[in-house]
């Protein structure tokens, strides 16, 4: 009786272990969505960490699609994380299908930190790429930010003629002469009215 007992629970141990290897792994595409919706469904209700973490196990699913990396970058800057945001928008963008948010991103954390200059050539790139473009997970952030952006980067570089063409693609209506103190003051003052980000 008991080497019967004894041969059952061997038959069912092989088994068991037989069934739980042919067990098909997760699909890494879809493992990777998942990841990828969930953090940026996090990172719209401001729960950064979650996000964090979201991120990185889709990169450690996926080590060559942009998304991942973008969405990390988008996290860290906007937790003022700038060094390491700036390493992750870096990497997103040598990674495959880099997109218009990724761009946007980078070229808002590079006006933070006053590199003007390279802000507008990605600010200029995502345009490029989608000129309607919009921002899905924070509200009221689309492609005039990323012309006000531009503008603002343009005045802070000196070249008020090239701000105020900006400001005219959103505003065409704005006149203002910068022969004088007072203009370029005008021109500054609508910058700031205009900025969303």
């Amino acid at each position: 009786m008991n080497k019967l007992l004894t041969l059952i629970t061997i038959s069912l141990l092989f088994v068991t272990v037989f069934i739980s290897c042919n067990v098909e792994p997760e699909d890494p595409l879809l493992l990777y969505e998942a990841e990828i919706n969930g953090g940026w469904i996090a990172f719209t209700k401001g729960n950064f960490v979650e996000a964090n973490l979201r991120f990185q196990q889709a990169i450690e699913v996926d080590s060559v699609s942009a998304e991942a990396y973008s969405g990390l970058a988008w996290v860290l800057f906007k937790q003022d994380s700038l060094e390491k945001a700036f390493v992750m928008f870096d990497s997103a963008e040598t990674m495959l299908n880099p997109n218009a948010s990724l761009f946007a991103g980078h070229a808002l954390a590079l006006n933070v930190v006053k590199n003007y200059a390279l802000s507008n050539q990605l600010a200029e790139l995502a345009l490029k790429i989608d000129p309607a473009w919009t921002f899905p997970y924070l509200s009221n952030l689309d492609f005039n930010d990323l012309i006000v952006l531009k503008a603002e980067n343009y005045f802070m570089l000196g070249n008020f003629t090239q701000s105020l063409r900006e400001v005219n693609r959103i505003k065409p209506e704005f006149v203002v002469s910068l022969a004088s103190p007072a203009g370029i003051a005008a021109l500054a003052e609508e910058i700031e009215k205009l900025k969303n980000f």
